[in-house]
């Protein structure tokens, strides 16, 4: 079972982080506004806007983290840019996520489409995007770039599975496994493995430093997915059952249809047509409930994250290596 303080909350942990490489964090943030500050007539200022909706910052954090736990710290500069590049990359993956899910409010604030129109965020969304690149385009190690281009692939394409298997009944966990590889684990996979890479690590290390980012991200989303269901939502930017709502099928759902019968799933099926109707969610609750299929994904997201904690122990001792394995560690109680 997992070592660490598993019981602390991680908003907490995640603040205890920031703090340790906050002088980086700060440089990134100088970064990413620079952008906004650089950018055309028309861009500059919505994305100054866009920017002042700042995130928790989880993938830069966990980037900042694994760059110092080696023996030899790299430039702070090169460390920023590369952060930066990630953060803007799931910007703007978040904007154009919104657009496609007709999502209203973010971070407390309208979202990009509801407070410039589609088009427009469709845009600002793009130029996100290109800067996100030009953040790395310097960078004296090829494989940063590179890295980051592949992490863009994968969650571009594992957005376009996660819609063409909406509402898909028959969804398979092979299937699942892929649509989250690709949406959420890979953007967490590069980050991690950049960090790696500046850290000054081999390419076995920085390798098995990717491994850890991807089973931190997969955890992360099937937390998400137990967070939609109202496990903590109070905690949570979107309203419970979003994700239901549009027609996902995420993971306590393939839990239960993996474990009832012809009846309940017809039943099941029934209640996910009109779960946005009133009362409908709280019948899916109770039938997940009853095939335990809440535990059984909180045990699976637990699962990835001792696979994480076991590869973050192999890394040099001392407080970054530390701070990642209590991340690792409260990653199952975000949210409560």
């Amino acid at each position: 079972m997992i070592s660490s303080n598993a019981k602390a909350d991680f908003q907490t942990v995640l603040s205890q982080a920031r703090e340790l490489v906050q002088d980086t964090l700060t440089l990134t943030e100088n970064v990413i506004f620079d952008v906004a500050k650089n950018a055309p007539s028309g861009i500059g200022e919505r994305l100054e806007s866009l920017f002042q909706r700042k995130g928790k910052r989880i993938r830069s954090t966990l980037l900042c983290l694994i760059a110092q736990s080696g023996a030899v710290k790299p430039d702070a500069s090169r460390v920023a840019h590369a952060c930066a590049g990630v953060e803007l990359l799931h910007l703007a993956s978040l904007v154009h996520d919104d657009i496609i899910d007709g999502t209203e409010i973010r971070r407390g604030k309208k979202t990009a489409h509801k407070e410039w129109g589609t088009q427009v965020a469709v845009l600002i969304g793009d130029y996100v995007l290109s800067q996100a690149m030009r953040c790395v385009i310097d960078e004296e190690s090829r494989d940063i770039p590179q890295e980051l281009s592949n992490a863009a692939d994968k969650l571009i394409a594992g957005e376009i599975l996660e819609l063409d298997h909406s509402g898909d009944m028959s969804l398979s966990f092979e299937m699942y496994d892929k649509i989250i590889d690709g949406k959420t684990a890979a953007l967490i996979e590069a980050a991690a493995k950049i960090g790696g890479i500046l850290a000054g690590y081999d390419k076995e290390v920085a390798s098995r430093c990717a491994q850890m980012g991807a089973h931190f991200g997969i955890a992360f989303q099937i937390v998400d997915d137990l967070l939609d269901y109202g496990f903590g939502s109070q905690n949570l930017d979107k309203a419970k059952f979003t994700d239901l709502s549009n027609g996902l099928i995420t993971l306590p759902l393939l839990y239960y249809f993996d474990s009832c019968t012809a009846d309940e799933r017809a039943q099941m099926e029934g209640y996910i047509a009109k779960a946005s109707e009133a009362g409908v969610p709280e019948k899916i609750l109770e039938c997940l409930n009853a095939k335990d299929a809440f535990k059984k994904a909180k045990t699976c997201a637990q699962d990835h994250l001792e696979k994480a904690l076991e590869i973050a122990q192999t890394l040099p001792n001392g407080d970054f290596t530390d701070q990642i394995v209590e991340m690792i560690g409260s990653m199952s109680n975000r949210g409560n």
